[in-house]
């Protein structure tokens, strides 16, 4: 333990101990809550880009800071940088992210859906692809608001669901496939009137 100027020991940890209990240092809090803040702000613009379920938006920013050599927290502070200053990024950790994002949305052929699964009706998956849609620009312009990550997260497991795909990137690119396929007209018989 190293001894703090006003007379507080302080552990490795950060926090103050008097009298032999522990207490929270308000710099080691409020910096504690700012990494939390910038990491769900980072959280949700992922989850907005990509698109994806939050847990795949934190595996995305744990890629891409890995392959930058830098913490998570100066990732998801990249991710807020990037939006609000961009001119302030690291060329490399924002290099590592678009890689990382890019990945993420890399077009993966939709699995075919297992023998027995229901597809939704076309009019229900354009429904929920529009409130889907509206999520992710509402998630976009206000990623640090918790309501909107755990509504857009919501949104895209149950396009999972619906779909019968394992990542909410394959399930969007599905359900797009079939609400387009929806709206082509049938095909004409060979030889007959056009």
């Amino acid at each position: 333990m190293m001894q703090s100027p006003a007379g507080h020991r302080r552990t490795e940890g950060g926090a103050a101990v008097t009298d032999g209990y522990a207490h929270a240092d308000t710099e080691v809090e409020t910096d504690g809550a700012a990494a939390r803040a910038a990491l769900a702000g980072a959280t949700g613009t992922v989850m907005a880009l990509v698109p994806c379920t939050a847990e795949s938006a934190r595996r995305v920013l744990g890629d891409a800071a890995r392959a930058a050599g830098v913490t998570l927290r100066l990732m998801a502070r990249t991710v807020i940088a990037t939006r609000a200053r961009p001119a302030d990024v690291d060329p490399d950790c924002e290099r590592a992210l678009r890689a990382a994002i890019g990945h993420a949305r890399s077009r993966q052929p939709p699995s075919p859906p297992a023998p027995g699964t229901l597809l939704p009706a076309p009019d229900v998956l354009r429904g929920h692809l529009n409130h889907l849609r509206a999520l992710r620009r509402r998630t976009l312009a206000a990623p640090d608001d918790a309501a909107l990550r755990a509504a857009l997260d919501d949104a895209a497991y149950t396009l999972c669901v619906l779909m019968g795909q394992r990542n909410a990137h394959s399930a969007l690119l599905a359900a797009e496939e079939r609400v387009a396929a929806h709206r082509l007209p049938p095909h004409a018989a060979p030889g007959g009137p056009a």
